[in-house]
């Protein structure tokens, strides 16, 4: 099996109230939070975790404020952290299609992408309040190619030492990813976990499509992993690419 090298890349920051990655607690706290993206590598094949925000404006505009330093933009964070261009990425796996997380699909054309079915499904018809964190043209066949998409059901083995698994309730067809590092095994969680509060104090995200469900798909993060790197966690450091968060069992 690969032991697969990590770097946890930031994608910019967006100024929320804590509750809505805490669900029903810390209202009225607001807070800047990092964007992350996560790129991983054996020597042999490149792996990139979500993609980061397509435009700083529109994010302001539609979402709420937001920063970007000049090297949190996909190309510029690979190049500084990696040395890596979109064209040296093999495989993009999107943990889920919100805006923040499937910006930047568009410029890996080389790249093979994997999504949970249940997820492809629900970005087409997203529940109402989640209609305007889907934005099609970030993955419309105009961004990749049909070819492209490799479809997964549940757990999926990526490559030796990188695999997904289902974890919902932050959306319909959520996917965590499990890598094999030198440490052990670090859970990438998308937004299964925004914070490590989450997972260590079992707390859900605020903004879900079903509290029950996200509840088992932390433990199942719990059950599979030593390590995670929280979709929006802000004691990560740019760049890093080791000692991530211990997830407390």
């Amino acid at each position: 099996m690969s032991i697969w090298k990590v770097m946890a890349l930031r994608m910019g920051e967006l100024y929320v109230e804590k509750s809505s990655l805490t669900y029903q607690t810390d209202l009225g706290e607001n807070l800047w939070i990092p964007m992350w993206a996560t790129a991983v590598s054996n020597g042999e094949m490149n792996i990139l975790i979500d993609t980061g925000i397509h435009e700083l404006e529109w994010v302001k505009k539609n979402i709420g404020p937001a920063r970007q330093q000049q090297d949190e933009t996909i190309i510029e964070a690979m190049k500084k952290g990696l040395g890596w261009s979109p064209e040296d990425v093999d495989i993009v796996i999107n943990t889920h299609l919100h805006y923040d997380h499937c910006g930047n699909n568009k410029l890996f054309k080389n790249a093979k992408f994997i999504l949970q079915k249940k997820e492809w499904k629900a970005a087409k018809n997203p529940i109402p309040c989640q209609e305007l964190i889907y934005l099609d043209e970030l993955y419309n066949s105009d961004a990749v190619n049909e070819l492209s998409w490799q479809f997964v059901d549940g757990d999926a083995e990526i490559a030796s030492g990188v695999s997904v698994f289902l974890t919902p309730g932050h959306s319909e067809g959520h996917q965590s990813v499990l890598v094999k590092t030198r440490e052990g095994t670090l859970c990438i969680s998308g937004d299964c976990a925004n914070l490590l509060e989450n997972i260590n104090d079992n707390i859900p995200a605020g903004i879900l499509t079903s509290t029950k469900e996200i509840y088992e798909s932390m433990k199942q993060v719990r059950c599979r992993a030593a390590f995670i790197l929280p979709g929006h966690e802000y004691s990560i450091e740019k760049y890093q690419t080791s000692n991530f968060p211990l997830i407390k069992k």
